[in-house]
């Protein structure tokens, strides 16, 4: 769980690009998966943003399948 202090009025312009990583002490870290949650999102990642933004103030949970495309470089 994660909090952000954004007006709920700039929260429909922005995008939230989660990534999960495998973090191995000298080794390299591995991707495993991400999603995107914002008005470039599909499916139930889309549909969960639109239900975020319609309940301000209300926690909204939901599971979403990680997509293993396009991995951000480890540091």
């Amino acid at each position: 769980e994660f909090f952000y202090d954004i007006k709920h009025n700039d929260l429909a312009k922005k995008t939230l690009e989660l990534s999960v990583w495998d973090y191995d002490i000298g080794k390299a870290n591995d991707y495993i998966g991400s999603i995107i949650m914002g008005i470039n999102a599909k499916g139930d990642c889309l549909k969960h943003w639109y239900e975020c933004l319609k309940n301000k103030d209300k926690k909204i949970e939901r599971w979403h399948t990680l997509y293993n495309a396009n991995p951000i470089p480890s540091d």
